[in-house]
């Protein structure tokens, strides 16, 4: 097991704190990666994760996927009444065989109980760093604790973790993780200006590991816009198009977003005297349905929230190709099953919910959307052991976790894999039109990847898109061309490949692209 370091204290925190400004005219260029699933077998074997903690129980956790299709999953070690620490665990063999990186424990901070809850991890490729993000309810300060991991995890010999808490804030009870770009975001909910249980938001960003983090700002939602608090099982996902967050409002699904794209989020526009692309009371809220237990996922324009009623698990869909965001548009609702406990992943059109059932974990996938979804697929080998608490189940690209009873005490379990393929955009470039890296980060091969290269410039006479097949061994990458190009002007550029996807930014010079 590793250690920690720089133990960093930011203290209290103004009730609202302007954004620092990204740098002017920067490109941003968005991704998300694609997972051949076809070497998965169908009747995968499940693997205990949590080994460390024989007579307390393991519970709440999450995972991320990182460079090489690395599983990464942190869950609540509970050891007693007042103490609970959170692991960092890992699996490089699709869940086969796991390693204890990271272990951590608040009694280690200032002012720290010894006891985290509720865990979210996200893996940002563009920096090749994890974060975590953890509260510490019985902590006097620094509630809100969070740490910053190297991507190489299997080899990080150190993490470090920071503290901060809001002005007049208490209770302290859930929280997730989000990103934009380099930015990351951790959001709690806290009872403060006489409101149980609102969000509070705060934006970090941390360039290295030599100098501490950057707060951009720090945000509760006051509720003049949309009432969402009480809010409880909170869930946020982040894609190129926007942030959502999910939760609990008593019992209706409360659904928030931000409104823009991600170029957006820092720029000091102002709405209602508030920051008017960031600050958290300004994201558009509504309530979806009535429900419990949401999760959320967005991949580019889509977004998939699941929850539960009436002891249904309804997974809904926005109708916009995420563009906009109205509150109030319709949500169409799709019943995947009976059960509880759901948690969802959202790549292009393929989405995945796993939920329990009976005490048993199940995974059904829908290839359009969420529309309609294919024959659920059991994935526990013992039978009535999955418990289904709120929070017990999550998914992503390669894997599944849950929470099991089946050794007496709560274990975390995991669906066992063979190797697979997963397809990143790696990088795109200009110059003599565009080439583009295209990476498999996962331990099986990929044959006939399609591979696309569309160029939308103000006018575009030759070459607006190319279209080649690869082969992509296990670790391996090629380099695709637009080739000849003729056009002019400011460009959007989009490479897809396998189903994985990036875009970009540049302008067209005749034959050339620059500014990507």
């Amino acid at each position: 097991m590793k250690k920690l370091k720089n133990i960093v204290y930011f203290g209290l925190v103004l009730t609202v704190a302007g954004l620092m400004c990204l740098q002017a005219g920067a490109i941003t260029t968005t991704s998300n990666t694609s997972i051949d699933k076809s070497a998965i077998p169908t009747n995968l074997a499940d693997t205990l994760i949590s080994v460390d903690n024989p007579d307390g129980d393991d519970i709440h956790p999450r995972l991320t996927s990182g460079p090489g299709g690395v599983m990464v999953v942190v869950y609540e070690q509970v050891a007693g009444l007042f103490s609970a620490q959170i692991p960092v665990v890992w699996s490089a063999d699709a869940g086969e065989t796991w390693t204890t990186q990271f272990v951590f424990d608040s009694i280690d901070f200032t002012s720290g109980s010894g006891f985290l809850q509720y865990p979210d991890i996200l893996y940002e490729s563009s920096i090749d760093q994890y974060f975590l993000t953890m509260v510490d309810p019985y902590a006097e300060l620094y509630n809100d604790e969070m740490a910053f991991i190297p991507g190489d995890i299997t080899t990080a010999e150190e993490a470090s973790w920071y503290g901060i808490s809001g002005s007049g804030s208490e209770n302290y009870n859930f929280c997730a993780a989000g990103n934009i770009g380099d930015w990351f975001i951790s959001l709690t909910t806290e009872d403060g200006y006489d409101l149980i249980q609102l969000f509070g938001l705060g934006y970090f960003t941390y360039p290295d590991f030599e100098s501490p983090p950057v707060m951009g700002g720090f945000y509760y939602d006051g509720n003049s816009e949309h009432t969402s608090a009480p809010g409880a099982q909170v869930e946020m996902d982040s894609g190129s198009e926007r942030i959502y967050i999910a939760c609990e409002t008593n019992d209706q699904i409360t659904v928030k977003s931000t409104t823009s794209d991600r170029d957006l989020h820092l720029s000091g526009e102002q709405q209602n005297g508030m920051d008017k692309w960031s600050d958290i009371e300004q994201y558009p809220g509504e309530y979806i349905a009535t429900g419990s237990d949401p999760d959320v996922s967005t991949s580019g324009g889509n977004v998939a929230v699941v929850y539960v009623d009436g002891g249904n698990v309804i997974c809904a869909r926005s109708p916009t190709d995420g563009s906009t965001y109205d509150p109030g548009h319709s949500w169409q609702m799709t019943t995947v099953d009976s059960g509880a406990a759901p948690s969802v992943f959202i790549s292009g059109s393929t989405v995945q919910v796993a939920y329990v059932k009976g005490g048993d974990v199940y995974k059904a996938e829908s290839t359009d959307g969420g529309a309609t979804f294919g024959a659920p697929q059991k994935l526990n080998s013992v039978d009535g052991t999955v418990s289904d608490e709120k929070g017990s189940v999550a998914v992503n690209e390669i894997g599944v976790v849950w929470t099991d009873t089946r050794n007496g005490a709560k274990d975390i379990y995991t669906s066992g894999a063979s190797a697979v393929a997963i397809i990143e955009v790696e990088s795109i470039a200009g110059g003599f039109g565009v080439t583009s890296v295209i990476k498999n980060t996962g331990t099986a091969d990929a044959t006939d990847v399609e591979a696309t290269i569309a160029i939308d410039a103000a006018l575009m006479i030759l070459g607006g898109e190319t279209t080649s097949t690869i082969d992509l061994p296990a670790g391996g990458s090629e380099t695709i061309s637009s080739g000849f190009i003729l056009g002019l002007g400011a460009a959007d550029i989009t490479v897809t490949a396998g189903g994985a996807s990036a875009s970009a930014s540049g302008t067209v010079l005749g034959p050339f692209v620059i500014g990507i």
